[in-house]
């Protein structure tokens, strides 16, 4: 039998992108996203391409319930998930005074309470199989605080932390734990972010999708701790590390901020 992976955030970008990794390597799929028109979509075209197995899951991520909800979903189904990807995300960029409270709890929401408790709820499983691996999908803003988007940034740093922590915890029992932390890619994401003309997404390192699904792919079934991909992110990254704070803090400022 195939194995199953369940990815959110499924329909565009970098989880679309992994979808199609996946399927490629015939693992049957389990699509959590919040349209539902559009997973359908998406769950035909699938399983007509790849010949692979597909559940669709219509649920706001958002929502205190999505995950207890989700879980519920994969029980009445009697699926095991070998591989999970929390890939679901947004950012609403700006000045923090700025930016609409709402949004910023539902990014928090989405990003910590939802990502803690979809894993806590199916780790369980993987490890009494002594089998199973977890990619979380972070950010280059995970590595450093990040004016302009800082509920964003402190979000994904949670994220990068988490998947350390557990990992370690996970030593000895098959399971693992991966981090990727791309930078700027070729998606949705800025448009929806308001972050479209800021420099940080009008340069020519701008990644495609699917070469960040393919690095997250790689990495995953590695085992790997952190994986940056793309040059150009990993010198941003370290040159984070020793760049006094003040100068990082005031250059990702300029390069979140929108071109007037």
């Amino acid at each position: 039998m195939n194995k199953t992976a369940l990815i959110t955030g499924t329909t565009s970008g970098i989880g679309y992108a992994l979808c199609e990794k996946f399927a490629q390597e015939k693992i049957d799929l389990i699509l959590v996203s919040r349209n539902h028109e559009n997973l359908q979509k998406q769950q035909e075209c699938l399983q007509e391409e790849y010949g692979v197995k597909t559940w669709a899951i219509a649920q706001d991520l958002e929502s205190p319930d999505a995950a207890s909800k989700i879980y519920e979903n994969l029980r009445r189904l009697e699926i095991d998930i070998d591989y999970l990807v929390h890939n679901a995300g947004f950012d609403a960029a700006g000045k923090f005074v700025d930016i609409d409270i709402e949004k910023e709890k539902g990014m928090i929401q989405l990003h910590t309470v939802f990502v803690t408790e979809l894993t806590k709820m199916i780790l369980p499983g993987m490890v009494s199989r002594k089998s199973g691996k977890i990619l979380f999908i972070g950010s280059t803003a995970s590595c450093v605080p990040c004016p302009m988007s800082a509920v964003y940034s402190a979000t994904k740093s949670y994220i990068l932390f988490f998947s350390r922590a557990v990992r370690e915890e996970l030593k000895g029992t098959g399971v693992t734990a991966t981090t990727i932390c791309p930078g700027a890619t070729r998606t949705k994401f800025a448009e929806k972010a308001d972050l479209v003309g800021a420099p940080i997404f009008s340069n020519r390192f701008v990644m495609e999708p699917e070469k960040v699904a393919d690095a997250g792919y790689r990495s995953m079934m590695k085992g790997k701790v952190r994986h940056i991909p793309g040059i150009y992110n990993k010198i941003l990254v370290f040159s984070s590390k020793i760049m006094p704070s003040t100068m990082v803090d005031r250059s990702t400022a300029k390069m979140m901020t929108k071109r007037q």
